[in-house]
């Protein structure tokens, strides 16, 4: 085996013990001699970092792009940023409503917009991976449809775009999606929500955080929500208990230990509605096309960690991140058959049931030495770091046969046989090590070079209990790395340009029995930051190339087999501002034009296909302005361009939604109304080879908060 867990496990955990006993010493001299330091006076507002509260929509830091808390402007690599205040104003109900006026996204197209039961988005051209999926830094590695990640309980969602392997290890092309915890604060903070809104949303919310002793070194936080709600489709249920406690132990000001915790249960349905692709309009929206008695999809996640920071003086510090999380999925729904070939009447379709229960755990552990020094030549910060992971999946699955359904007349309550025995059932364990460097380097105050490179080994192993002939074994190891030049302009602009590699492993042989090595990627940008001085604002343009290789596509001479030899580019320009005005008024928006296809396949036919479920263009713009001290309104729009099915037999139209808020705030107490799809647009979200899925119709919450 290329790596030890056992070895690894005892790397990761000594670390923090020898940075304790390193603190402790550096304590014992200092009390030996003393020391006067200066008074210093503090107004204004709290100094942002990469992890804390932001003030407003525009964030200036982040800790996603470089590992360490950085500068966005020195950032070589476009990188966006939506804050607590940006998803609470909105009334952000799930990541997809989050990311909506971001650049470079689209919806994901996993069936609805909706996005209540799994975070999927496609960036720059590419489905964002489940490995791409960050909480605080280190990899969730939550299966794709195993629940999705609850707002309420995040300070801020940060989107790395492009190739991010060098960091972060094995991941796709598209980039990384980091979600930042809220974390204790030493402020207190106290709110209790109550949300009502249509398909009878019922919601309670709580948080609350502040220091458990006199001297402040011990800090608390509980996040919670609870949700009681259906959905726009028949039959459809979206139920939520989400539970966050957090606690910080800062003995010192060189010392800071988080523990961070979550539980959450989801009780919901799948979207099963639509219409058909050559009749994307033919069935009202409420339309149910599964089967009422055989309809849940339920999930629970829980996940216990820490992150452990020790300054020892100015140069060193070292950070330490673990987290161990466990997750549950069961579902049970009727659906079209897509393996069974068309059905005679194109107002028909047959079905099967599909049933699944799929455990998943997962450990990682990612520790840091960080060094800042300076030299005759410049400003340097170094960084390196060793990440461990270690995850599990333990799948069954079991089908049958169903009754086809008129999706224009349904009769429901027909015969479902489920068989007893499952068509699958398989075992898997991924152990994952890497070893990153990196080098920021500022020269003459003005140019900045960024460089780094990781180099990972991957151990896969899947168990096949129903055919042990597809049972594998595969070992993979790939170097990634990004090297990235900024200039930082006295007037507050920032051109950069900059390359990055990632991998992703590829599991599988070809015919001859080759394993198939890792998918890789890389990307050429060059783009332009721009913070006026003395403002709260930040605009963004970003021109890219990005590529993807080792694609699998058929095996002409072996046509069940595939073979390496595809590829894919995606090319454009995406556009970001958001800025506060006078203190009243905040703007956010955004412009992407992507052009994504296939430019390398066995079959000619795929030869210039467009990826599914990312427009060509789109175009965002929230505006909201505070009219009286007590009274906020907002209004935003989203043009979204046609997406295309996987084969491009469909696709969609264009379409323009609104959305609004009004907030109207009195001492403690604050009143607020959010509406998505203002004026109750229908159109078709997304569409596979089968059939098409509708966006979500107008959706109204109201909530009052109260705040102390």
């Amino acid at each position: 085996m290329l790596f030890s867990r056992r070895v690894a496990l005892a790397c990761a955990s000594a670390l923090p013990a020898l940075a304790m006993q390193a603190a402790h010493a550096q304590s014992a001299s200092d009390a030996e001699v003393p020391r006067e330091l200066p008074t210093v006076t503090v107004t204004g507002h709290s100094v942002e970092t990469a992890t804390g509260p932001v003030q407003g929509y525009v964030a200036k830091r982040t800790g996603t792009g470089t590992k360490t808390d950085t500068p966005i402007l020195e950032v070589p690599q476009s990188i966006s940023v939506v804050t607590r205040d940006e998803i609470a104003i909105q009334g952000t109900t799930n990541l997809t409503s989050a990311l909506r006026y971001t650049s470079g996204m689209g919806p994901g197209g996993y069936e609805s917009d909706e996005g209540n039961l799994y975070d999927a988005f496609t960036l720059r051209g590419f489905l964002v991976s489940d490995n791409a999926l960050l909480q605080d830094g280190t990899r969730l590695n939550v299966n794709l449809l195993g629940g999705s990640s609850e707002p309420y309980g995040l300070e801020r969602i940060e989107v790395l775009k492009g190739p991010s392997a060098g960091l972060y290890g094995n991941s796709g092309p598209s980039g990384v999606i980091n979600l930042i915890s809220k974390r204790p604060t030493a402020d207190p903070l106290h709110e209790i929500g109550v949300t009502y809104g249509r398909y009878n949303r019922r919601q309670l919310t709580t948080d609350h955080s502040g220091a458990l002793n006199d001297s402040g070194t011990l800090l608390y936080r509980l996040t919670a929500l609870g949700r009681k709600s259906n959905t726009f489709v028949d039959y459809g249920k979206d139920d939520r208990v989400f539970i966050a406690p957090a606690l910080t132990w800062k003995p010192s000001n060189q010392t800071r230990f988080t523990l961070l915790t979550h539980y959450q249960k989801n009780t919901a349905t799948d979207y099963l509605g639509g219409s058909m692709g050559n009749n994307q309009f033919g069935n009202p929206r409420h339309r149910y096309l599964g089967e009422p008695d055989l309809n849940y999809y339920n999930t629970s996640s829980k996940s216990a960690g820490y992150v452990f920071e020790h300054r020892f003086n100015d140069m060193w510090k070292f950070t330490q991140s673990l987290r161990y999380s466990r997750s549950t999925m069961d579902f049970g729904y009727v659906f079209i058959d897509r393996w069974g070939g068309p059905s005679s009447d194109p107002s028909v379709i047959d079905r099967v049931p599909n049933l699944r229960h799929d455990e998943y755990s997962y450990l990682t552990a990612d520790s840091n030495v960080q060094a800042n020094w300076s030299a005759i030549d410049g400003v340097h910060t170094t960084l390196l770091g060793l990440d461990y992971g270690r995850s599990t999946s333990d799948r069954t699955g079991w089908d049958g046969t169903a009754s086809s359904l008129n999706i224009y007349h349904p009769v429901y309550g027909l015969p479902i046989m489920v068989t007893t025995k499952p068509w699958r059932r398989d075992y898997a364990v991924q152990r994952q090590l890497g070893l990153y460097l990196q080098q920021q380097s500022t020269f003459a105050e003005h140019w900045v070079v960024t460089l780094g490179g990781r180099q990972d080994w991957i151990v896969y192993r899947k168990d096949d209990m129903i055919k042990p002939a597809r049972s594998a074994e595969q070992s993979d190891h790939a170097f990634s790395g990004r090297a990235g030049l900024n200039y930082l302009f006295d007037n507050g602009v920032a051109p950069y340009i900059s390359y990055a590699t990632s991998f992703e492993p590829t599991v599988g042989t070809t015919w001859e029995g080759t394993p198939f090595k890792p998918t890789t990627g890389r990307q050429y940008e060059i783009g332009l930051k721009y913070q006026p001085p003395g403002t709260n604002a930040l605009f963004t343009a970003a021109l890219y190339d990005l590529r993807q290789q080792n694609v699998k596509t058929p095996d002409l001479v072996h046509p069940r087999e595939k073979v390496q030899t595809g590829a894919i580019r995606a090319r454009g320009l995406e556009l970001e501002g958001k800025a506060e005005i006078a203190a009243r008024t905040q703007i956010r928006g955004s412009v992407t034009f992507t052009n994504a296809e296939i430019t390398k396949s066995n079959r000619p036919a795929e030869v210039g296909r467009k990826m599914a479920d990312m427009p060509k263009q789109a175009m965002a713009l929230w505006v909201d302005h505070r009219f009286m001290p007590n009274l906020t309104v907002g209004l935003g729009a989203r043009y979204i361009g046609g997406l295309y099915s996987d084969s491009n037999k469909y696709k969609t139209a264009s379409r323009t939604v609104f959305d609004a808020m009004a907030s109207y705030r009195l001492d403690k107490w604050s009143l607020t109304l959010n509406v998505t799809n203002l004026f109750d647009k229908k159109y078709v979200s997304a569409c596979n080879d089968d059939i098409c899925w509708y966006g979500a119709p107008l959706n109204a919450m109201l909530t009052a908060n109260y705040a102390w």
